[in-house]
């Protein structure tokens, strides 16, 4: 019995050994599992195809931790890819590029990705499409469609590229000139390529003369040209007696002349006039406001224009602080240019005998807001923060402005410093020549205090704002716009004079 037990034991122990033995060699055979448990991802969203009429470009990316064998592209005409040929993938890290060529133009292929990623089996895209380009490649379509925003020195051109040609439009823009049939020899201005409508901004042009414009476009052809438009830009107006010579549009309609300088008043004399020069403000001589006072100010409150059109408060020299004295027409809800425009300082300003009635007026907070913020110029410069001759405030550039003119830094940038151009009396007097407006900072007045000179900036619009207050121009160091203030705070005035309509 001890024998046949011994001899049972080792049977059993040697049947165990050749089972994990078995086992061993069983998983041997078995090839190696992919390195990664997450799938092979094609991301096909950022593959990028570049066609052409006998070649294809494809560009992309794949999401895979794990180690790829290989990777290529099938390629065929026939749908379900019979008869394809592969092309072996260059790949660089997730990325990869395939060239395929010997294709024929004008056709539609089909492909897919094959990927030995070391799994049992390869990984197969979905099947995809490709049409290679046409060899008829012809010049671009292109139509001139209208030009507008006609002016002294500027216009703009509407143009759109309608048909490629079979290729890529690399370059699409204007050309114009004083002659007909102007082409990229002339006066030429690019924007972008493609397909589509875009719009063309020509300026240093000279007033009063016809131009000639046409769209034009380039692809691998030649350059293709739109229909001839032809313009007359406007005559330059010269400015009335009182007036600097730029122009500058305040609204969609509208230009206006800028009066030489700010409003003033002389209340002993009851004479108005404008500043001397464009930097020149009163300041602190305002404290001294009254009927009899033998000087000039500057600040006045809303609608103190000296004609009795209802308000208590209508004379320059007012300084009671109760607002509702100082109504237009004896009611709040109007503005200074209603009614019958006298509440306005601009209804009795004559600087020359015989001057047409009214010429001159106060702009509405409405005309303000699109002066320094929505008006198109030549030059694209609309602001510009400086100090001439050591006094801080504004620069308004006139539609027909050129930057050559004279370089402005951090110009249309509302926060800018007002250390930002810093020029003499004299250069400022070259820009003046070229109609630049400068408003000074000449601060505000409360009562017979005045507050913020040189520093802040209140202007007064013709807009009412409530029962209280009325709409001003306000900029100090780090801000500029609309701003309500009581109707009795003195504020500066700078008038303007419409221009004809054209």
């Amino acid at each position: 019995m001890f024998f046949e037990k011994k001899i049972e034991e080792r049977s059993q122990k040697k049947e165990c050994f050749w089972m994990v033995v078995m086992a061993l060699l069983m998983v041997s055979c078995i090839k190696d599992p992919a390195p990664s448990t997450k799938p092979f991802q094609l991301l096909k969203e950022k593959e990028k195809i570049s066609v052409g009429t006998d070649c294809v470009t494809l560009i992309g990316e794949y999401a895979y931790s794990g180690v790829i064998d290989g990777m290529k592209l099938r390629v065929s005409d026939e749908e379900h890819l019979y008869g394809s040929d592969d092309y072996e993938v260059t790949l660089n890290g997730n990325s990869f590029f395939v060239e395929v060529t010997g294709l024929q133009p004008s056709t539609l292929y089909y492909y897919k990705y094959i990927v030995d990623y070391g799994s049992v089996t390869d990984w197969y895209s979905d099947i995809y499409t490709f049409t290679t380009a046409s060899d008829e490649i012809h010049l671009p379509v292109l139509a001139t469609v209208q030009v507008t925003g006609v002016g002294t020195m500027a216009a703009s051109c509407l143009c759109q590229v309608v048909d490629d040609g079979g290729a890529e439009v690399t370059e699409r823009g204007a050309c114009w000139d004083t002659r007909p049939h102007p082409d990229n020899t002339s006066h030429v201005f690019a924007n972008g390529g493609g397909l589509g409508e875009y719009t063309v901004d020509m300026t240093g042009l000279e007033p009063n003369t016809i131009y000639y414009v046409r769209a034009y476009a380039k692809n691998s052809k030649g350059i293709g040209y739109g229909e001839e438009l032809s313009f007359t830009t406007q005559e330059v107006l010269e400015a009335p007696l009182g007036c600097l010579n730029g122009l500058f549009t305040v609204s969609e309609e509208r230009q206006v002349w800028f009066s030489q300088g700010n409003l003033q008043y002389h209340p002993l004399l009851s004479e108005w006039g404008f500043a001397e020069y464009q930097p020149l403000y009163i300041g602190d001589g305002n404290t001294q406001i009254g009927p009899d006072y033998d000087g000039w100010i500057d600040l006045f409150g809303w609608g103190t224009s000296g004609f009795d059109h209802g308000a208590v408060c209508y004379q320059p020299w007012s300084t009671s602080p109760d607002v509702e004295k100082y109504h237009a027409y004896g009611s709040w809800e109007y503005n200074l240019n209603d009614q019958t425009g006298q509440a306005d300082w601009g209804y009795g300003i004559e600087v020359e005998e015989g001057q047409e009635a009214h010429p001159f007026r106060t702009l509405s907070s409405d005309e303000w807001e699109y002066l320094f913020h929505e008006r198109s110029t030549a030059s694209g410069i609309r602001f510009a923060r400086a100090q001439v001759g050591g006094v801080n405030g504004f620069l308004l550039l006139p539609d027909h402005w050129s930057s050559s003119m004279y370089y402005l830094n951090n110009v249309n940038q509302e926060e800018a410093s007002y250390g930002s151009n810093t020029m003499t009396l004299a250069t400022f007097e070259d820009l003046e020549s070229n109609g630049a407006v400068f408003l000074p900072a000449a601060g505000r007045r409360t009562d017979d205090e005045v507050w913020d000179v040189g520093s802040y900036g209140w202007y007064w619009s013709s807009s009412a704002y409530g029962e209280r207050k009325a709409l001003s121009l306000y900029f100090k160091e780090d801000y500029l716009g609309t701003q309500s203030a009581n109707r009795s705070t003195g504020c500066a005035v700078r008038l303007v004079y419409d221009c004809p309509v054209r």
